[in-house]
Formats: structure tokens, C-alpha cells, sequence
């Protein structure tokens, strides 16, 4: 998959921008503050219809204005595809593709496949529960139509239930009220299970994919991803997804049924994929306590190749890399492993302060000037080194 061009109106700091990208390496070079990172937001807004730097869609139009647009054409193996973000004041976010209007974002994510690594991936390791858990529903959600849809019911059930333990408090305890918790627990155990499943054998996979990419960033140590569901599972996965399923919907309903006083008491439900975790472990210790920043950033940039395998494997293209100031996140041994990997022909759009950087390139790449909300193709840069 390729992203052939980008176009943007009134979006962050940019009045009108029109640009076309390159397969390969795209070089965005400028000082900070000019507006290379809007464009990667740009880019990555039209590939998963939201931003990973906001989660208020008016923050990105530009200021003074009332609306932002942004159009992108992608080039699939399967054919074009035209994605178009607007987003007003007074009506919100709208999106189309090939001129059709998506009802919702949840139904649009996985027509375009981007992955970004930038500064705030840290929060991966080093965040809440809630990083992980969104990190790995955007990455399912992209490959998976099911699981999208699961999820957003799963949602939708989990909110309901979590109403009747706040409201229906005084009818719980009778023979009725019993019962209709009941009925919210089979549906959320249904539901919840192919959720719960489903990640299990997602980050089995990208563990894997992982800890091949670590040994070739970093020679110490053993990179692995573990899922920590919300009550205790052992063998995680298992051959026949069925018969998993099974064992896992019968350890759920048996935890809700342990834990019913305490959220009868509480007004919430305590057990279920919206309390799941994921651990990074480096020889089998937490990286979140144990692990220095660097081998931290190493682990990132790991797991971030390791899905981009990962959309391969399951869609049979490579996905669009985005890398924003990468010169200042990693060091200069981690950067080679990185342009080794992508010339393989990985569209690629870099972001970067320094021109100096350019040098480390062994291939080509186009260059973008980036200055002041406009932008101006240099040249196509040979490294010296080549």
C-alpha cells in the first residue's frame, strides 16, 4: 500500500497544502514548530480516522477558521482509494470513502494501514493499562472486522450493565433483579470472550514477531509480551481457538459470580476486557520497573516493526511507516537497523531537525523543506556513503 498524495485545507497550522508522496523514504526537514508532525497527524488521521495526538477533532482546524478538510489517495493492490476527514465546528467529524459517506469512525479503521513511532510511544511501556489496551484494539481493529465489532458491542454492553449495578441496585439483591444480571453477564461473557481471545492470540504473535526484530536491535536480552487478562487464565492460548473459548467464557462467568457483592457494593463491573493488561518483559522482568530508557525506546521501536509484520502477514501489503524525529528518540545503531529494515520498500515519511541525518541513508530519499505552514520539495537526496 502506498499513499500517493495528500491534501489539506485549514488544518492545524497549514492554510492549503497539496503533496505528492514518494514509495520509499519522504523526508519532512525543518525546524521545530514549522508543521512536519501535522502532516504525519494528517496522514495518520486519514489512515485510522483519528488523531494520536488529540482526541478533540476541532483542535485540529486552523486557527481563526471554522472547518478543516484533508483528502488522501491511496494506492491498494485491490485498487485506489480516496479518504476524505472534515471536520466543523457545528457538525463534527465526517468521513467518506471513494465518495461514501462512513457512518462511523469504528466502521472506517483498517481501509488505510499506517504505523507510527514517534516520542510518546513510551506511554506503551511506561503508561496506564488504558495505552496498552488502545494500542492493541487500533492494531486488531485494523486487521479484523470482527473484532471491531465485538468490541464496540462489548462496549455498548459493559456500559449498560455498569448501569443497572448503579441504578438497579435495590432490585439486585431480589429473585428478579438476580436474574436480569443474569442476562447481562451471559452477554457480556459472550461477547467479552472473543474480545479476550482474540488479543491472546494477537500479542502471541507480535511477542514473536518482537522479539526478532529486539536480537536484531539489541544484542542483550529477551524481549517478550504477555497478556494479563483481568482474572487468571492459565496456558493462555491454545491450538483449537474453540476449545480456548470455551475455558476462557467459563473462568469469565465464574469471576463475575465471585465478584457480583463487590460490584453490587461499587456500582461497576470489576472483571472483562476493558481491565486487561499487557506486560513487557525483558529476561522475564517488567520493563516498566526494571528497564533502562534506552532499552525502553528499543522495545518500542521493536514492537512497532513487529506490526508492521504483522498487517503484512494479515493483509499481504505492508502498512505506511511514520517516524517523527527519530534522529533525537534513537541512537545512531538503532537508526541503521531502522533504514535496513524499511529500504526494503517500506513507504516511509520522516520527520527531522537535523540534515546531517540524511547522511545515514544508504538509498535515496525525497526531501521536503518545511517552513512555516508550507512545504517545498528539495530535492531527491543521495547519501554520500552510497
Amino acid at each position: 500500500m502506498l499513499l500517493d498524495r495528500l491534501r489539506l485545507r485549514n488544518f492545524r497550522n497549514y492554510a492549503s497544502l497539496d503533496i505528492d508522496l514518494f514509495p520509499g523514504k519522504n523526508v519532512l526537514l525543518g525546524d521545530n514548530g514549522q508543521g512536519k508532525t501535522n502532516i504525519l497527524e494528517a496522514i495518520y488521521l486519514c489512515g485510522t480516522g483519528k488523531s494520536y495526538r488529540t482526541s478533540r477533532d476541532t483542535e485540529l482546524i486552523r486557527w481563526g477558521e471554522s472547518t478543516f478538510y484533508t483528502a488522501s489517495r491511496f494506492l491498494h493492490r485491490n485498487g485506489d482509494l480516496l479518504v476524505e476527514v472534515a471536520c466543523s465546528q457545528e457538525r463534527g467529524k465526517r468521513i467518506r470513502l471513494n465518495g461514501v459517506h462512513q457512518d462511523t469512525a469504528i466502521d472506517y479503521i483498517g481501509a488505510a494501514n499506517v504505523v507510527i513511532f514517534g516520542p510518546d510511544d513510551l506511554k506503551i511501556i511506561k503508561g496506564s493499562p488504558g495505552e496498552r489496551r488502545r494500542f492493541l484494539d487500533l492494531e486488531i481493529s485494523a486487521v479484523h472486522e470482527g473484532y471491531r465489532k465485538d468490541l464496540t458491542k462489548y462496549r455498548r454492553i459493559l456500559a449498560q450493565r455498569n448501569t443497572f449495578l448503579k441504578d438497579g441496585r435495590h432490585l439486585i439483591n431480589s429473585s428478579r433483579g438476580s436474574a436480569a444480571l443474569d442476562v447481562w453477564d451471559e452477554q457480556l461473557v459472550s461477547v467479552g470472550t472473543r474480545v479476550m481471545v482474540k488479543r491472546a492470540l494477537v500479542i502471541e504473535e507480535l511477542s514473536l514477531l518482537a522479539q526478532t526484530a529486539y536480537k536484531e536491535i539489541s544484542s542483550r536480552g529477551i524481549l517478550q509480551l504477555e497478556y494479563s487478562p483481568s482474572f487468571i487464565v492459565r496456558d493462555l492460548c491454545d491450538s483449537n481457538e474453540e476449545l480456548m473459548a470455551e475455558k476462557w467464557s467459563a473462568l469469565f462467568h465464574r469471576e463475575l459470580l465471585r465478584l457480583r457483592q463487590a460490584e453490587i457494593m461499587r456500582g461497576v463491573t470489576l472483571a472483562g476486557p476493558h481491565r486487561d493488561d499487557m506486560t513487557f518483559t525483558l529476561d522475564g522482568v517488567d520493563m516498566r520497573v526494571f528497564s533502562s530508557q534506552g532499552q525502553q525506546r528499543a522495545a518500542v521501536l521493536a514492537l512497532r516493526l513487529a506490526e508492521l509484520d504483522f498487517v503484512r502477514n494479515q493483509m499481504g501489503e505492508d502498512a505506511i511507516l511514520l517516524l517523527d524525529d527519530v534522529s533525537s528518540e534513537l541512537d545512531p545503531s538503532k537508526r541503521a537497523h531502522l533504514w535496513k529494515y524499511i529500504d526494503r520498500g517500506i513507504q516511509t515519511v520522516i520527520t527531522t531537525t537535523d540534515e546531517k541525518a540524511l547522511n545515514e541513508f544508504e538509498k535515496p530519499a525525497n526531501v521536503f523543506k518545511v517552513q512555516s505552514g508550507t512545504v517545498q520539495e528539495v530535492s531527491k537526496w543521495q547519501s554520500e556513503l552510497t
